[in-house]
């Protein structure tokens, strides 16, 4: 989980699954042929995300009745999910504890379920709780009228053991401890990863949830659309990697054990809490490969890199971009970013660390647009068809007078040479913070079909050998994009169309001092 000794591809099959529609039933038939173990970590599995192939759905309608019919044949499960913290993401902390005792308590059958909901253990230092503590204890206080107004407080608080230490019950109802002061937890576990058999890996950006569930139509209102991506690998090095991961990754970021070396393309991002902790909120940054296999080929593409993300905010990356730009004048950079961010275009009033990731994004696309001027490219997706009742009435849900497209997957391009497909944004907190699990791709024809099923399925079936050729997809893409913006939205072609920065810059508010791994 540190550098590479060498460079190794996979060399099995290598599957693209774009949207959950097809990377759910896919997931399903994993865990229905499965034979003896599957290892997963996930930031979200919902035990009651509905089931959607024919294969599963005559065994029930939820992933719950699939874990229970995967254990009844003798398969053992051992799923890490992440906690949250249990003051300021409080919903998440609760959800998160609920799933893992409802997957333990399928424990009936001849496998072995093992479920944990793992907090990530790195801390903010006494200063930082302190400089939070208006807000934290803020959110204390109402989490307590909540509780006290649920028909059995005790029960309620019962379902958070993570505010046990701050909260108590007395004559039935809740309360503050004295000088309660909420401790800070900002790291989560990030990736979307199952092995299963020691084999056959799953890998890539989507939770498990029905939220996450949208298929390569796009075609529903804009805030439950859901772009997202997932591989599955045959590769029994790179599964016996992943399986490492999962298995030495609470030890790890405990600060138990040091990170193993892979001897497989599999990268990630691990952090743990500092020695000196009294000053700061930043962890301490122990693994970086995802960061690394960007910069990499960032300094030797010679015709296109393509970025696809939920985020652009990390100055690491918009600092090579700029000196790759200026190195090779032939270079040309088409990036694909969501209109806007999930907590700015849904929500009716974006909290500060949204305005924060606003003002870090439009910043760097500043920069890297500065160093390459003509030669770059920002596009976001919107569906072809005019606004309908049902769309959020949000004004950064539309573009172009069109409803936007979630999008969440993470994937890069360099060239025909090398991709990369991770859980990880190109941000701090997924670089440098956060847990996060990727793969990166080197074999030109592995890279090369992934390139043609991202962008065919942004550009349509109809799209020519001109969009997909690293020397002239940018000036087909950029064409495409403009052609788009010229038309009404039930005339375009395919969902691409240039993103509008203004408006981020409008909103984005600086916050001196704050970690930019923050956001």
């Amino acid at each position: 989980m540190s550098e590479h000794s060498a460079d190794p591809d996979i060399q099995g099959q290598v599957e693209v699954l774009i949207t959950a529609n097809q990377a759910f039933p896919r997931l399903e038939h994993l865990f229905l042929k499965a034979r003896k173990h599957i290892v997963l970590g996930f930031r979200l599995f919902d035990p009651d995300t509905r089931l959607h192939s024919d294969e599963a759905r005559a065994l029930g309608d939820t992933w719950s009745d699939l874990v229970a019919h995967t254990l009844g044949r003798g398969v053992d499960i051992d799923l890490t999910l992440s906690d949250f913290d249990p003051v300021m993401v409080n919903d998440m902390h609760v959800q998160g504890q609920s799933f893992e005792r409802r997957f333990n308590a399928l424990n009936d059958g001849a496998g072995r379920m093992t479920a944990r909901c793992l907090l990530y253990p790195a801390q903010g230092g006494l200063v930082p709780r302190l400089l939070f503590a208006f807000r934290t204890r803020k959110d204390l206080f109402r989490l307590v009228k909540r509780m006290n107004r649920a028909d059995d407080p005790a029960q309620a608080l019962q379902q958070a053991p993570g505010l046990h230490d701050l909260l108590s019950v007395e004559n039935g109802r809740v309360k503050a401890r004295p000088f309660a002061l909420p401790r800070l937890y900002p790291l989560t576990l990030h990736h979307k990863l199952a092995v299963f058999d020691g084999e056959v890996t799953y890998i890539g950006g989507l939770d498990l949830n029905n939220r996450r569930f949208d298929d390569t139509d796009h075609n529903q209102a804009a805030q439950d659309t859901w772009h997202d991506l997932q591989l599955v690998l045959n590769d029994t090095a790179f599964a016996r990697d992943a399986a490492r991961f999962l298995d030495q990754m609470p030890r790890v970021i405990a600060g138990e054990q040091p990170p193993a070396r892979p001897a497989s393309p599999f990268v990630c991002t691990l952090a743990r809490q500092r020695r000196s902790t009294t000053f700061s909120l930043r962890p301490k940054p122990l693994v970086a490969d995802i960061l690394d296999s960007h910069l990499a080929p960032i300094c030797t593409a010679r015709h296109l890199i393509y970025l696809e993300s939920q985020y652009f905010r990390d100055r690491r990356v918009a600092r090579a971009l700029v000196a790759a730009a200026a190195r090779e004048p032939g270079l040309a950079l088409p990036m694909l970013l969501p209109a806007a961010p999930e907590d700015v275009a849904f929500e009716p009033t974006p909290g500060l660390e949204a305005r924060f990731g606003e003002h870090l994004q439009a910043r760097a696309i500043r920069k890297v647009r500065r160093a390459f001027g003509d030669r770059f490219l920002v596009v976001s997706p919107a569906q072809p068809r005019a606004p309908r009742p049902g769309d959020t009435e949000e004004e950064r849900a539309r573009l172009a007078d069109a409803p936007i497209v979630y999008v969440h997957s993470k994937v890069s391009l360099f060239d025909d040479r090398s991709a990369i497909v991770s859980s990880a944004n190109l941000n701090g907190r997924s670089l440098k913070w956060d847990a996060e699990a990727g793969v990166v791709l080197r074999d030109p024809e592995v890279v090369g079909r992934l390139r043609d099923a991202v962008f065919r399925h942004w550009l349509t079936e109809n799209a020519g050998p001109e969009f997909f050729a690293p020397e002239t997809a940018f000036a087909a893409w950029q064409a495409r994009a403009f052609d788009n913006a010229a038309r009404a939205p039930g005339d375009r072609t395919g969902f691409v169309l240039p993103h509008a920065v203004q408006p981020a810059k409008r909103l984005g508010q600086p916050l001196p001092g704050a970690p930019e791994e923050m956001v």
